[in-house]
């Protein structure tokens, strides 16, 4: 289904690092090229490897991934970089979007929503998650969702895949993938990390 793409990260956090790396492993359509530890590895990586993702953390002790992100795409305007932050900061996503970066996605996502992230940056598409002043502006709203999709969203945000979501409520993958599908567009969102957000938002 996909050719083997390169990934690689750079964050000051190995534990975090070897996290995201036993994940994205286990797909084949991945070959994960390495890791960096700080801002001077991490372009140097960058440089060495020419990942088709680079997932770069915002914080590390000897300066910013925004910093590393604009040495790169100085030098490599078409790099496909997503930043990974603790922080939803809308000031920053926005400063990180102008310079070019693809992506801003905020740790506590599950494994399903990282690989979301990566396949719609290989789209070449963006994926940033709302920030504060967009997420004000989302209470309130049902969206005329069932009682079933609300439960599916509830499973979501709370870390579940599609296959444990559908062995939960006895369903196939096929059709929590459909209901996955519906729920987006009812709430009119572009991916299921924004559908987290917006569920958490409305504290369902």
């Amino acid at each position: 289904m996909h050719n083997r793409i390169k990934i690689a990260i750079a964050d000051d956090h190995k534990i975090f690092a070897e996290g995201i790396r036993s994940v994205l492993k286990e797909q084949e359509w991945i070959n994960w090229v390495g890791e960096a530890f700080n801002t001077r590895d991490a372009i140097q990586l960058y440089i060495d490897r020419r990942p088709d993702i680079y997932l770069l953390d915002y914080h590390f002790p000897d300066g910013t991934g925004y910093q590393v992100a604009e040495k790169i795409l100085s030098q490599f305007p078409e790099a496909k970089i997503i930043l990974l932050s603790m922080e939803n900061d809308n000031d920053i996503m926005l400063e990180c979007k102008a310079l070019g970066v693809r992506g801003y996605i905020i740790k506590n996502l599950s494994s399903d929503e990282l690989i979301e992230a990566i396949e719609t940056v290989l789209h070449n598409q963006s994926f940033f998650m709302w920030g504060e002043e967009e997420a004000a502006l989302m209470k309130d709203a049902e969206g005329g969702l069932s009682k079933r999709e609300k439960e599916i969203v509830s499973l979501i945000t709370k870390g579940f895949t599609s296959q444990e979501i559908a062995d939960a409520i006895n369903l196939s993958v096929l059709t929590i993938n459909t209901h996955r599908r519906n729920i987006l567009r009812k709430l009119n969102l572009k991916n299921t990390a924004m559908m987290v957000q917006y569920a958490r938002i409305n504290k369902w």
